[in-house]
């Protein structure tokens, strides 16, 4: 829903008010704590990725981000969010973000075909566990890329 849709126009001014408040907050952290250079970070690794991943597929590897402190990965996510990075790219982002901060994960990456095709990757024990619906084709593990 978009703020100026019906269902939001019509709530009370002090709702709308504490909505905007909450929405400017939300924003302002994600520019401190290193959350600036964490977004100009996850950009040009999203750029990078959608850039190589036609080209080496699962091997693309994603340079570790600048030393930053780890709750600035909400800003990596809205980066990530707000490009419409695919599930599988926003995986390998994410997936170097962690492993730069001790926290190694492999990415999943899945298919289902009961209603259809459908692929999805997930970060095994950082995102929700999909492996209810879709069956596990394949992992990528954490590990940091050669030198570029």
């Amino acid at each position: 829903m978009s703020a100026g849709s019906p269902a939001r126009a019509g709530a009370p001014l002090r709702v709308r008010v504490l909505r905007a408040r909450r929405r400017t907050a939300r924003r302002a952290r994600l520019l401190t704590a290193g959350g600036l250079r964490a977004a100009w970070w996850a950009q040009r690794s999203l750029h990078r990725v959608r850039t190589d991943l036609p080209r080496d597929g699962l091997r693309t590897r994603v340079a570790p981000p600048p030393d930053l402190p780890a709750p600035a990965l909400a800003a990596v996510e809205a980066v990530l969010r707000r490009r419409g990075a695919t599930c599988l790219q926003r995986c390998l982002v994410v997936q170097a973000w962690l492993l730069a901060h001790g926290e190694p994960r492999e990415v999943v990456v899945a298919a289902s075909v009961a209603d259809g095709f459908a692929a999805h990757a997930w970060l095994d024990g950082h995102d929700a566990d999909e492996s209810e619906r879709y069956r596990e084709l394949t992992r990528v593990p954490a590990t940091a890329p050669a030198g570029r």
